[in-house]
């Protein structure tokens, strides 16, 4: 997974065609930890959704502006526009918010 750390990489994943789903992370965060391998098994799923993560103690522009206050933060753009947010590690509302968003192929 690709890590955003500027506003400038964040603006050009985010307003890219398509899904993108980016994570607010840090390396302390243990809910973070724990998700990591579901978010590996939908990167696997959703193979045409761009994914990325940004830590949140060095990534200042972009958490501010994502108002990312609690980790794991999962927030998922469609063609340039936010289309909604995940906050905490909730396997199913995550993966519920990009089903509700993605229309590439699936990989079961």
């Amino acid at each position: 997974m690709e890590e955003l750390t500027d506003r400038n990489s964040y603006v050009k994943a985010t307003n890219a065609d398509g899904v993108c789903i980016l994570e607010a992370t840090a390396s302390w965060c243990s809910q973070c930890r724990a998700m990591a391998p579901f978010v590996e098994k939908m990167i696997a799923k959703y193979p045409d959704a761009r994914f990325y993560k940004y830590d949140t103690d060095t990534a200042d522009d972009i958490t501010q502006e994502l108002g990312a206050r609690q980790m794991p933060t999962f927030n998922l753009f469609k063609d340039g526009d936010i289309m909604g947010g995940v906050t905490g590690a909730k396997a199913d509302a995550l993966e519920k918010m990009i089903k509700e968003n993605y229309d590439g192929k699936v990989v079961e």
